[in-house]
């Protein structure tokens, strides 16, 4: 597939859409969100994030291979452990954005909610 020449959201391809809504799709989920946030600091075996979460090592592998699967995740091996990376820092941008959005939602929520 040809690679989009544009980072302007209006102007993408169905196509390129297509991997926009698999994109947000992974993020979708609090325990993946939270998987990312603890990759932002350092790098980490599936081992690492199962004992961070208390969520079993299918639930944390399922999670993980999503994320890659989304390319927001990349795998090394590193003798005999596979270790998790952040694919492109630039996603805690939007992940800023979007909580960024969040707050300001919840400031109106809390406004309308005090002139009631």
């Amino acid at each position: 597939m040809a690679r989009e020449k544009t980072n302007d959201f209006s102007e993408l391809s169905d196509p390129a859409l297509d991997l926009v809504a698999e994109c947000f799709q992974a993020l979708s989920d609090p325990t993946r969100l939270k998987i990312l946030r603890a990759l932002k600091k350092d790098n980490k075996t599936v081992q690492d994030l199962v004992e961070l979460f208390t969520c079993t090592q299918p639930n944390i592998s399922r999670h993980l291979s999503i994320l890659t699967k989304a390319g927001l995740l990349k795998k090394s091996k590193q003798g005999s452990f596979v270790v998790y990376s952040v694919a492109n820092p630039r996603i805690f941008n939007l992940c800023d954005n979007v909580c960024s959005h969040v707050r300001s939602m919840l400031a109106l929520y809390n406004e309308i909610s005090l002139k009631k």
